[in-house]
């Protein structure tokens, strides 16, 4: 979306650069793109074993009538105590978990393990609330001590970001490639990365050799110019700035913002954006001799813009408003 045309660099060495780290320059595929990743991007054992941990971290959906018959069920009858509760009485009381931290940490999860929206976030709130509803009264973690809008606002405010972006469509969100590949499958690829220590990642990134270090590259020359070579989708934190904007071209992040005919907004887990800073950042580890170069460009776009950078698919599942563009003039103006 922003800096589209900004290119203060030789398009031949651009082109070097994109050979160089064998970025893959493709085009999506033809089709609707789901807001999900295809069975076939992660079939990795990695993948499958992380889906098995994750699907366990997750209490099962029950309805709030039955979660109501079991925790009457819990302290009408004595005589139903699970192993856990036993050894839950025999905890300290100093060091038993509250139901605070329960739901807190329960929350937490939900953003930077399973990569929830805003709705989903507030379900495993719920959730753990009735979860930890069950525990026995002698864990001294009483439920109606959690304050659960304090919760959700203190996780939204520490693992999410509400971002905006100026389209002409709802479903002009996608990057141009890795079309069928979610943010938390990229998140993912690269935790698997850092973990193995291995040269390459798994078929989230189509089997190109991609790590942390050519995903930073690839945000750099997105902001660039170069998002038809991207899997990033690029919004602002305050879009109202792209109107003093110095990429003034005719496709420059002015003229989006004057001519986009939509304002959307996205609230997205921390772990799937990246600001001009977390570039910036991975870029100094590089070693290639182009990385220098990129890193001096990223830290030369104007912080007023608030750029941010959006990995994966699937943006439209983190959208909780959007309107006609309010910086847009009027037809008589």
């Amino acid at each position: 979306m922003l800096n589209q045309n900004r290119m203060n660099v030789d398009p031949r060495n651009t082109t070097d650069f994109i050979e160089a780290y064998n970025l893959p320059c493709q085009r999506q595929q033809p089709g609707e793109v789901s807001g999900k990743t295809s069975s076939a991007a992660l079939a990795s054992p990695d993948q499958a074993s992380f889906e098995l941990h994750l699907s366990e971290l997750r209490p099962s959906h029950r309805t709030s009538d039955s979660v109501a018959v079991l925790v009457h069920s819990k302290r009408d009858s004595s005589s139903i105590v699970t192993t856990g509760n036993q050894k839950a009485r025999k905890i300290p009381a100093s060091e038993r978990c509250t139901a605070w931290s329960f739901v807190r940490g329960r929350a937490e999860l939900a953003a930077s393990l399973a990569g929830g929206n805003v709705n989903e976030l507030r379900r495993e709130i719920r959730l753990a609330e009735e979860q930890a509803s069950l525990w026995p009264d002698t864990t001294g973690s009483s439920v109606v001590s959690v304050d659960s809008r304090r919760v959700f606002n203190d996780v939204l405010a520490s693992s999410y970001l509400q971002l905006q972006r100026f389209q002409n469509k709802p479903g002009h969100c996608r990057p141009r490639i890795d079309g069928n590949v979610n943010a938390m499958a990229h998140v993912r690829s690269i935790a698997n990365l850092r973990r193995d220590a291995c040269p390459h990642v798994s078929e989230a990134f189509c089997d190109e050799n991609i790590d942390e270090i050519d995903m930073a590259r690839m945000a750099a020359m997105h902001t660039q110019g170069h998002a038809n070579c991207s899997s990033f989708v690029s919004l602002a934190q305050h879009p109202s700035r792209l109107l003093v904007s110095e990429d003034d071209g005719p496709k420059g992040a002015k003229a989006i913002a004057k001519k986009a005919k939509e304002l959307h907004t996205y609230t997205v887990p921390s772990v799937a954006a990246w600001p001009t800073k977390k570039i910036e950042d991975i870029l100094a580890r590089g070693k290639d001799l182009g990385d220098p170069k990129l890193r001096k460009w990223v830290s030369g776009i104007p912080t007023k813009e608030t750029e941010v950078l959006f990995l994966g698919s699937n943006l439209d599942h983190y959208r909780t408003a959007s309107g006609p563009n309010p910086y847009r003039p009027r037809a008589s103006e």
